[in-house]
């Protein structure tokens, strides 16, 4: 039985709609009992809608094709993709071509298949298909379905544009009207909602080690003592309840698009001072691919164009909707400003560009026995490193560098 606070929040969350999604869960859990339900097109429906991608993938093999709605086949086109299944999606999405029911997920779907199955040839055809989806697309809709550096989940954040795009010349205004304090000496920020003396206990020892290399630099913050160092913003109080993860993305472009500075996640684990090392770059940010950024650590002068516009699109973004689009929105949020943005895209492409995977070899020691030359030979290579102090599965006994980083200071 849910406590009500649970229920509460996901109300709060998601509306009526946990509804759907509580009656999906059910669908899903009587099917993996065995019991007969009389429709499979019932399970893969119920399945794709809550991301059961091998349940709902199972299940729309014993569903007809040709009785499928569009967005039925959309829902199948996701499952194959998540199941490897890259054959069968474009199999998927030539039926519905040939029957009249394409659209420009499946397209995109497609896309993504032919990519991974390093078919260049067909990744451009079918790009092509897409864009010609689309009634007159604009030069920012080509440049995203073109992009080389991200071929997966393009839809996705093709419809983040769609919501942005109408909206960019009063995110330009927004920007423009974010308060700037530039400093002779900027600060290292890191933060905590409730304060670092609650924090779990490794986040506790990377902050000290924070101390001990930023020293008076760093400048840790709550939620307390936030709206002295940054402006009240009524819309984010509700995402700073029910996803505080993306309120801290929004918070960190926030106070960097106002102070300057470093902001560092909580669980990052450091041995240089990083304030001022980045600064040829009016904002910096390690990546993966292209415009597809870590968020983990960012350095940014004062003002910085990059940063004010980012935090004036979440501020939009959560003055007209109720709802999270996905997880990694900040992120999302950043590509697509690449594309819609001009000056966005040239402060970046003109920006240090630094990969952002050698900041993940900390985290990959976590759960090995500790090595003191292992962690040093990491951060030789990368004096920033990103952890976690969320365990989940993995084991993290005695003698694990988890288990020693797990140590209150």
């Amino acid at each position: 039985m849910r406590k009500p606070s649970n229920i509460l929040r996901a109300l709060r969350r998601h509306g009526f709609g946990i509804l759907q999604i509580v009656a999906d869960r059910m669908v899903c859990a009587f099917a993996s009992r065995g019991i007969k339900l009389n429709r499979q097109i019932t399970i893969a429906r119920a399945a794709g809608r809550i991301y059961r991608f091998k349940t709902a993938a199972s299940a729309w093999d014993k569903v007809r094709l040709n009785r499928l709605r569009s967005k039925d086949l959309e829902l199948m086109s996701a499952a194959l993709l998540k199941t490897l299944r890259y054959q069968d999606t474009i199999n998927l999405v030539e039926f519905a071509t040939k029957v009249g029911r394409t659209s420009i997920h499946l397209e995109l779907a497609r896309t993504e298949a032919l990519w991974r199955l390093k078919d260049s040839a067909g990744v451009e055809a079918s790009r092509e298909r897409a864009i010609a989806l689309i009634d007159n697309p604009s030069r920012a809709e080509i440049s995203l379905i073109k992009n080389d550096n991200q071929v997966i989940n393009i839809a996705s954040r093709l419809e983040l544009l769609w919501m942005t795009a109408p909206n960019i010349d009063e995110i330009r205004r927004l920007a423009e009207n974010v308060r700037v304090e530039k400093s002779p000496n900027p600060k290292a920020f890191v933060y905590w909602d409730s304060g670092i003396t609650n924090a779990p206990k490794l986040v506790k020892t990377c902050v000290s080690q924070m101390r001990k290399v930023y020293g008076s630099e760093l400048q840790e913050l709550s939620e307390d003592v936030l709206d002295d160092y940054l402006d009240p913003a009524p819309q984010f109080k509700r995402v700073a309840k029910l996803w505080p993860a993306n309120y801290s993305d929004a918070i960190r472009v926030g106070l960097l698009a106002r102070h300057g500075g470093v902001w560092l996640d909580a669980t990052l684990y450091v041995s240089e001072n990083s304030i001022g090392k980045y600064l040829n770059s009016n904002l910096f940010v390690f990546e993966y691919n292209g415009p597809r950024i870590a968020s983990w650590f960012m350095s940014a002068k004062a003002g910085s164009y990059q940063a004010r516009l980012l935090y004036a699109t979440m501020l939009d973004y959560w003055s007209r909707n109720r709802k999270l689009k996905n997880y990694f929105l900040f992120h999302d949020f950043f590509e697509v400003l690449y594309h819609l943005d001009p000056q966005f895209r040239e402060e970046f492409d003109s920006a240090t560009h630094l990969d952002a995977r050698p900041s993940l070899a900390g985290h990959n020691l976590l759960w090995k026995p500790f090595d003191q030359d292992a962690l040093d030979a990491a951060l030789a290579k990368r004096p920033i490193q990103k952890l976690t102090y969320k365990p989940g599965k993995k084991p993290h006994g005695r003698g694990t560098l988890f288990a020693v980083l797990n140590q209150q200071p």
